[in-house]
């Protein structure tokens, strides 16, 4: 039996993957130990702030591919409010708490990139120690770019008619603040677990299963497809053999049981977050608003029929998977949660129209994995 010396002794603190308080993810995932196939001499460390909300933290993370920290040697410390999304061979994520800020202060980084233009994402970047900055900081107290690469992401944030404008993705925005080149980089999410995988096989049709994640969260009113419209959609989807299957959360109970008295489709009921990635992975094809399914969907390479209206297309990376449904003309009430006007324009986005995006862009879940 290995003593406690001879395993310090062997202890490689200087590993990327090396945490300190708890086992790596190769010792975790394989039972490797000190010094395994998966040592990577550390190079570099960083810090990534990227808060929330979570659908972005996902669309940032297509920067750990290009980082590439197993390989490179890059250590990247990265503060968000969503640390469970991140995989942990990729980076350590840790929330904004106090004993992370006094660990920040501990060292010197060699490179702070704050993706948040967000007052305490900001902050955290001030404080920061670092040989180089991107990103976002704090001017006079408020947020502010560091630099010129910064600042067209800025502007689209503050200013809705520039924003409008735009026709770069954002994840092609955050690689220009990152001064990264953009090789249409996937994003990198956590695996799912066998357990989860197996409960997300009971709960879908056995076969040409079509994911209708039917909320858009009670922040955007402006944005929800009406009921009646879902259920001629289930009905389309069935009528051509395929198997319609609800996905929502805690706010779409109500509307789901409605929707299963309606028509008899499956739904999903509530599950944890690994379960739902799970779910989704399994699906033929996703129909959502602009929610965290969207971003599941796009990491888990599902095609997606996106329903949009209050933002800008161009801002959507689908990776060619899939298609973007909007009304015939354009959104009066931009990145707005309410309709102001009352043309309520989601309802322009017609069942049929949404069906036969579907039809293009599904694909047999045997020729997708």
């Amino acid at each position: 039996m290995i003593g406690a010396r001879e395993l310090i002794e062997n202890l490689r603190t200087d590993c990327v993957h090396y945490l300190g308080n708890r086992p790596c993810w190769p010792h975790v995932e394989a039972g490797h130990r000190c010094t395994c196939i998966h040592f990577q001499l550390t190079k570099r460390c960083g810090v990534i702030i990227k808060l929330g909300a979570a659908g972005d933290v996902l669309r940032s993370t297509p920067l750990l591919r290009t980082l590439d920290p197993a390989k490179t040697g890059t250590k990247i410390l990265w503060i968000t409010h969503s640390p469970e999304l991140l995989p942990a061979d990729a980076c350590e994520a840790v929330h904004p708490t106090a004993a992370t800020m006094a660990r920040i202060a501990q060292g010197t980084w060699d490179f702070c990139w704050n993706l948040d233009k967000d007052p305490e994402a900001c902050a955290i970047a001030a404080s920061t120690k670092a040989t180089e900055y991107r990103g976002y900081t704090l001017r006079h107290g408020v947020p502010y770019p560091v630099d010129e690469a910064a600042w067209h992401k800025f502007a689209t944030g503050i200013d809705n008619p520039y924003s409008r404008s735009n026709r770069q993705s954002y994840i092609e925005e955050i690689f220009d603040i990152t001064g990264l080149p953009f090789s249409r980089e996937e994003y990198w999410l956590r695996s799912t677990t066998p357990a989860a995988r197996a409960k997300a096989a009971e709960l879908l049709p056995k076969d040409s299963a079509i994911g209708l994640n039917i909320g858009a969260g009670r922040r955007w009113p402006s944005r929800i497809w009406p009921m009646a419209f879902w259920i001629e959609l289930i009905k389309l989807l069935k009528a051509r053999g395929l198997q319609p299957f609800l996905l929502g959360g805690p706010e779409e109970v109500e509307m789901s049981a409605r929707l299963v008295a309606e028509t008899g489709c499956l739904a999903s009921g509530v599950q944890p977050l690994e379960t739902f990635y799970a779910m989704i992975e399994g699906c033929q094809c996703i129909v959502s608003a602009v929610t965290m399914a969207m971003h599941l969907a796009i990491g888990a390479r599902t095609p997606l029929v996106l329903l949009n209206n209050i933002f800008n297309r161009y801002e959507f990376e689908l990776y060619g998977r899939g298609e973007i449904v909007e009304p015939p003309t354009p959104c009066d009430c931009y990145y707005s949660g309410v309709c102001r006007t009352g043309r309520r324009c989601i309802n322009e986005i017609s069942p049929v129209a949404v069906f036969d995006a579907v039809l293009r862009s599904r694909h047999p879940v045997e020729e997708a994995r």
